[in-house]
């Protein structure tokens, strides 16, 4: 009996043991799937990344072409703009002599037109004069 009893207990050991290795084998069958499933995915996360890294380049390269064309028209405007403040300096210029020019040309004008004033004037109080001094004899000419 107790050999019978020992055989018993020897059996579920073994029938313990072959549920114990067919765990184990499961585990490890749900293990080498899961290994498998994280390679793939490793796998696919690599190519993304390789994909992202290429766009991130093809950016940075489309960057740094934008900041040349950014940098190059601000030399353009910066170089549009000195010729254009030349430009007005020079128009301002010539304007001012020509303005400098009609005030002489004005105040000359006006200097005659002074002149004549006062010679009219001189000869207006000359006439005034004589015909005052002679009013009586020119009236009596005038009336013959």
């Amino acid at each position: 009996m107790a050999d019978e009893k020992e055989c018993t207990d020897i059996k579920v050991d073994i029938q313990s043991l072959k549920k114990d290795l067919e765990n184990v084998n499961n585990i490890q069958d749900k293990l080498d799937t899961a290994i498998d499933k994280l390679t793939d995915v490793s796998s696919s996360i690599k190519s993304m990344l390789a994909v992202h890294e290429e766009k991130i380049t093809r950016q940075e390269k489309i960057d740094e072409i934008i900041f040349e064309k950014l940098k190059d028209r601000a030399d353009e405007i910066t170089d549009v703009y000195r010729e254009l403040r030349k430009d007005i300096d020079l128009v301002e210029k010539r304007l001012l002599i020509e303005i400098k020019s009609l005030k002489s040309d004005i105040g000359t004008r006006v200097g005659v037109l002074e002149k004549y004033r006062w010679i009219i004037m001189g000869g207006a109080i000359v006439i005034g004069f004589i015909l005052s001094k002679n009013f009586a004899t020119i009236i009596s000419l005038l009336s013959n």
